[in-house]
């Protein structure tokens, strides 16, 4: 079993659609075996559960405790952190929990970093950055070589 959790803000809500969560569904299922998902309401918006794999909570107190091998993806410049891995070095073997943080950096509690190399210090928005990590997933659990 591998989840995903991850925060949803006012800057994910989609005012063309009012499909909320699509953004994250196709950044997510892009891996194929990402079969649970915990998401962090941070607005609003009242979200839909359409799957039994979602679970929707209202603050991150609520959330169950996460267990095994958490990935908490941070920003991309902070290189230096005990424990963190470039994406494009990392295996993404036996990861239980890939958590994206808030725009504020908050992120619930994890045991391995990764952070994303990029040109300069521009901050992508988590939704962008769960694309990257779950296609860089695909690719290595799914390829011979990418």
């Amino acid at each position: 079993m591998t989840g995903v959790c991850f925060f949803f803000e006012n800057e994910d809500i989609d005012v063309w659609s009012g499909k909320n969560l699509d953004a994250w569904h196709y950044a997510i299922y892009a891996a194929k075996d990402i079969n649970e998902i915990l998401v962090i309401n941070r607005t609003e918006q009242i979200l839909q559960n359409p799957n039994q794999d979602k679970y929707i909570f209202n603050t991150t107190k609520e959330i169950p405790e996460l267990n095994g091998n958490i990935v908490g993806i941070t920003v991309p410049w902070r290189q230096e952190i005990l424990n963190s891995f470039s994406l494009w070095e990392f295996d993404h073997q036996n990861i239980d929990w890939y958590c994206f943080g808030s725009a504020a950096g908050e992120l619930p509690k994890y045991n391995i970093e990764v952070f994303i190399p990029q040109n300069g210090k521009g901050a992508l928005h988590s939704v962008h950055i769960a694309s990257a990590v779950m296609l860089h997933r695909y690719g290595v659990l799914n390829w011979q070589s990418l």
